[in-house]
């Protein structure tokens, strides 16, 4: 992942990278959860660790693959839970006002101090939690804006937690934020095996 976002940096930058592995989406065997890719966006293979239900999804062109750089930069974070690990669904207004609350911030704080957050706004709908937030706290990945957003859903029994940020030098807007995250979020589903095929993780 450091190797994408150093490509992210500029556009110079991005078409010096040289191929990696790109792949448009990766299957989760254990949880039966597939993360389909946006347009223009890309599974990075190495970051990813398919046996602990972990995705990063990037643009393609910072993986080394040849589609066009999307309109929008920014990297997101895919995390299937544990099995029964579930509490979205049927409590969405309930999580909502737990993010709210001071306990919310610490859990959304990359270094878990509640006073690391400002400006949250929680949505629940459609089976789904998002919130955006500011974060002060230093980011597990340098470079990133202190904007994000963050979706909470169940799939197959467990929660699913997807983390969106854009570029500090060029932050996302509140409404592309919500639209790429969207978009992301969609993309993550169950995943429908063949009779008798053999689930693989990519």
């Amino acid at each position: 992942m450091t190797r994408a976002l150093a490509c992210l940096a500029g556009v110079s930058a991005i078409a010096a990278c040289t191929p990696v592995t790109t792949q448009n989406s990766v299957i989760f065997a254990e949880s039966s959860v597939i993360v389909q890719a946006p347009t223009g966006y890309c599974v990075d293979g190495p970051a990813s660790k398919p046996s602990t239900g972990f995705a990063v999804v990037a643009p393609c062109a910072t993986l080394g693959g040849t589609q066009a750089a999307p309109s929008t930069t920014a990297v997101a974070t895919v995390q299937v839970g544990a099995a029964g690990s579930g509490a979205v669904a049927g409590s969405e207004t309930a999580l909502r006002e737990f993010l709210e609350t001071e306990a919310g911030a610490a859990l959304l704080s990359s270094a878990g101090d509640s006073s690391t957050i400002s400006e949250v706004d929680a949505q629940a709908a459609d089976g789904r939690v998002i919130v955006h937030f500011t974060d002060s706290a230093p980011h597990s990945m340098p470079g990133l804006q202190a904007q994000e957003w963050r979706a909470f859903k169940d799939i197959n029994g467990r929660l699913v937690t997807v983390a969106l940020r854009g570029l500090a030098s060029v932050p996302l807007s509140e409404s592309t934020g919500i639209w790429l995250l969207n978009a992301v979020t969609t993309g993550v589903k169950p995943v429908v095996f063949e009779p008798d095929a053999q689930p693989t993780e990519s």
